[in-house]
């Protein structure tokens, strides 16, 4: 089992749920109103009246096969989108109950 962390501009929110249902990725923690600011490109998106814009971030827990997948549609949408911002992040789960 893997974790991926996805941290994306909420404006395309549906189109992330569509990968996850493509997939058939159905269960996960998401946070709403993320504050943040990307490391290379864009502009931060705080809630404020300077940088309205806010993220929304999803954890999930995906067999190992679908980590591929799931990274490469998310490029895809970033390439789509790359000015709204989407970020995905892998690690290791050692364990659960």
């Amino acid at each position: 089992m893997e974790a991926v962390f996805i941290t994306y501009n909420q404006v395309i929110t549906d189109k992330v749920d569509e990968i996850l249902d493509s997939l058939l990725i159905r269960g996960y923690t998401q946070w709403v109103g993320v504050k943040g600011r990307g490391s290379a490109k864009g502009d931060p998106h705080m809630g404020s009246h300077t940088w309205p814009a806010l993220n929304s971030a999803i954890l999930c827990i995906v067999d190992e096969e679908k980590v591929d997948p799931l990274l490469l549609k998310i490029d895809e949408l970033n390439k789509e989108v790359e000015q709204q911002g989407i970020r995905a992040f892998v690690w290791d789960i050692t364990g659960s109950i």
